[in-house]
């Protein structure tokens, strides 16, 4: 065949898939519905629907690039989802292109230490082949058992996408635990190891984000069969925010959309994953990226972070109080009580910040205490320099403790840098608020010596804590809200992920 108009009855099957392969290989037609409206004068009979049957598979293979291995019998719910089924051509269909739909989500999945792994086993091929194995094939499989697409990017990464919530959660549950079991190889005696040697695989660390489930949130798929929109980026937004935060720890986060997806889904049809895994999720705020500001969870599914949940409220409550500037008072009074919180549900611990005093060592208890000197400074002595200095030394310390939590440990980094920011305003406003004062307060007999002595300083800040102690509570609380007041436009508590 040198054209379509040559084909009759007598025309081999062969002959027309060869005529019509070639346009599909030369990018002529992209589509089964461009090859269906392409061969539209065609009988439409047994010959004819098994060749378009067997175009059908190059049209996908070709074309659908990351769904090009889907087929209806395998992944079913997202078949349905992102494919323009024909009812005359069972199991073939047109790939949709841009889709405002709500039951399709986006996840992106990093490996930790896997350019590590590579590096220190560069020689051992063995180990090198057991881990790409790992993630080419076996992670695959799990996630086509929950109807889930995934593919490998980039060495370590991976991106999945599924039209569940729980499913989506399920796989990347399952892909933590796989990576987290420690795999074992036997070398043969075709290895350069000895017959019989083993090697272990370590545990390895997975940092997830997965968002969708939102309608109008676009989820384009390009004409090279790539993943592009909204929800796209705002999973691998929350996949880099998690990698942020993880450290030496599996992490998932989610937009607040797909856990209502999820409640929903397993509410009404229980997942077999969940029966005996309960999961709990632990609402970690705002993120602000590229003008968006997502809503987003943290799927907590390790009993022993179950303690988190016990501060939920108080870091729920900050994110209210900061959303409302309240820098006045409002935003440290919430961070400080957080932090006692924080100290009252972790786990016990005891840290020794000096190794030159061994006998000096930090507990649960004693920094619950100086969470509090920290409050107290601030509210009832209207000390906002000394509770800024104590807020500076809670970070500190709380950097030195296990596991503690990076996310509030964020946030007291954030809050504090721009409540030092005010208090180095409020200092210089503080000193010519005492200079002023001073002649009015200070006996006489000390005029003299204030001016001569300016620069023996502990003389004279003892001098200035005596005029310090007659500013009344309106003048300092004064003080302190003019330069909140003058600089609000430049405060912000907000977290953001990537480029601003």
């Amino acid at each position: 065949m040198k054209t379509l108009e040559e084909y009759n009855d007598a025309t081999p099957g062969h002959e027309l898939y060869h005529f019509l392969s070639e346009r599909i290989v030369s990018g002529e037609l992209t589509s089964f519905t461009a090859l269906l409206e392409y061969a539209r004068n065609l009988p439409r009979d047994r010959k004819t629907t098994a060749v378009y049957t067997r175009l059908f598979r190059m049209v996908k293979k070709l074309y659908w690039g990351f769904f090009r291995d889907i087929d209806a019998d395998t992944y079913p719910k997202i078949w349905n989802e992102i494919v323009i089924p024909f009812p005359n051509y069972p199991n073939c269909g047109t790939l949709k292109r841009n889709l405002t739909i709500s039951d399709v989500y986006v996840g992106f999945l990093d490996l930790h230490g896997y350019t590590r792994f590579c590096e220190k086993n560069k020689n051992n091929l063995s180990m090198l082949q057991m881990l790409d194995d790992m993630l080419q094939n076996d992670v695959v499989k799990i996630a086509r058992r929950y109807d889930v697409v995934l593919q490998r990017r980039q060495g370590d990464e991976m991106i999945l996408v599924g039209a569940s919530a729980a499913d989506m959660l399920a796989t990347t549950l399952d892909i933590i635990a796989y990576f987290s079991n420690k795999r074992a190889i036997n070398f043969s005696s075709e290895n350069e190891h000895r017959p019989g040697d083993k090697i272990i695989l370590e545990n390895m660390h997975i940092s997830a984000g997965i968002a969708g489930g939102r309608k109008f949130t676009p989820f384009i798929i390009t004409r090279d069969g790539d993943l592009s929109g909204g929800v796209v980026n705002t999973a691998a937004r929350l996949q880099g925010r998690a990698n942020e935060l993880s450290g030496d720890r599996s992490r998932i986060l989610i937009t607040k959309t797909v856990h209502t997806s999820f409640a929903s889904e397993t509410k009404n049809n229980p997942h077999g994953y969940f029966s005996d895994r309960p999961l709990r999720f632990f609402n970690t705020g705002k993120i602000n990226f590229k003008g968006l500001s997502v809503s987003v969870c943290e799927v907590i599914f390790k009993e022993d972070e179950d303690y988190r949940l016990r501060y939920e409220d108080e870091i729920v409550e900050l994110f209210k109080v900061a959303e409302a500037a309240a820098w006045k008072d409002g935003l440290f009074t919430s961070l400080a009580m957080l932090l006692r919180r924080v100290y009252a549900a972790m786990p016990e611990f005891k840290i020794i910040p000096d190794a030159s005093q061994k006998n000096s060592s930090l507990t649960n208890t004693t920094m619950m205490g100086l969470a509090q000197k920290a409050l107290d400074l601030f509210r009832l002595d209207q000390d906002y320099l000394g509770a800024i200095d104590t807020l500076a030394e809670l970070i500190c310390l709380s950097r030195a403790i296990p596991n503690f939590d990076s996310l509030c440990l964020e946030y007291a980094e954030r809050i504090h840098s721009q409540y030092a920011a005010i208090g180095r305003e409020y200092a210089i406003r503080m000193k010519g608020k005492l200079k002023e004062k001073a002649p009015m307060v200070l006996p006489l007999k000390y005029h003299t010596v204030y001016e001569d002595i300016e620069k023996a300083n502990e003389l004279r800040e003892r001098l200035l804590d005596r005029v310090r102690e007659t500013l009344t509570p309106l003048e300092l609380s004064l003080m302190w809200s003019g330069v909140v007041d003058e600089k609000r436009d430049a405060l912000s508590a907000a977290i953001h992920s990537g480029k601003r």
